[in-house]
């Protein structure tokens, strides 16, 4: 499992629609020329209003990924190892648990 030495590849995931923007969430996940099971996959996530997301837990990849200031990162091996898992939610102190999917831009 690798992926191209050549080509940067970026998964973008929304969250479902919510009224509220602040509620709403976005994440991108980066697999960098030439990444391997041993690369660590940065992971960025915004609100809807584009907004670091400051503290926040991800079920993503059948983990739980802490959030801070907007950034996490993931093992490749750990997303290729989750990659059945169906569910996808944000956790956030005080909101209610949002969930999310893949998306195409």
């Amino acid at each position: 499992m690798q992926t191209p030495p050549d080509k940067q590849i970026a998964m973008t995931f929304y969250s479902h629609p919510t009224k509220s923007l602040k509620m709403r969430w976005k994440m991108q996940l980066v697999f960098p020329p030439g990444a391997t099971a041993q690369t660590l996959l940065p992971l960025t996530l915004v609100d809807g209003e584009g907004a670091a997301i400051d503290t926040a837990v991800l079920e993503f990849a059948g983990k739980r990924i802490r959030i801070a200031d907007g950034k996490a990162q993931l093992a490749y091996a750990d997303f290729i190892a989750g990659k059945h898992a169906k569910a996808i939610w944000l956790y956030r102190h005080g909101m209610l648990p949002i969930p999310g999917s893949l998306t195409f831009e």
